[in-house]
């Protein structure tokens, strides 16, 4: 088996992640899975943190995007993350698994209050 990536693949393999991405209202660079421009005519961005480690912090204060984005926190069992979201004046919680989505224009903001193993929460931001 061939384990080097053959040449003309090699752009379509990337490693050298996650790639920080500075992203309006967030406290600090994201961390992106797929960033603007690493694949051709691919214009989606996905984000993702280990939740574990933010729990009871925000990851960023309310904001509003041009673009509609996707959350998503896959897991086998439930309840394993418990988020508080906010979407522009209502505040809830989601349990995991869940997906969320939060159109364009709406101020959104979430804090992780419970997470007890290491768990990532993913981003999708869509393109225009």
């Amino acid at each position: 088996m061939n384990t080097e990536i053959p040449e003309k693949y090699k752009a379509n393999v990337v490693t050298d992640l996650p790639k920080l991405v500075a992203v309006e209202g967030h406290h600090k660079s994201a961390p992106f899975w797929i960033a603007p421009g690493m694949f051709p005519g691919v214009n989606m961005r996905v984000a993702g943190i280990d939740v574990s480690n933010i729990v009871g912090k925000p990851h960023a204060g309310p904001h509003v995007h041009d673009t509609p984005e996707i959350y998503f926190a896959p897991s086998e069992k439930k309840k394993v993350a418990i988020v508080e979201v906010q979407m522009d004046d209502e505040v809830f919680t989601v349990e995991s698994p869940f997906t969320l989505f939060i159109p364009a224009g709406v101020k959104h903001c979430f804090k992780v209050l419970k997470c007890d193993t290491t768990h990532f929460i993913y981003g999708l931001l869509l393109p225009e």
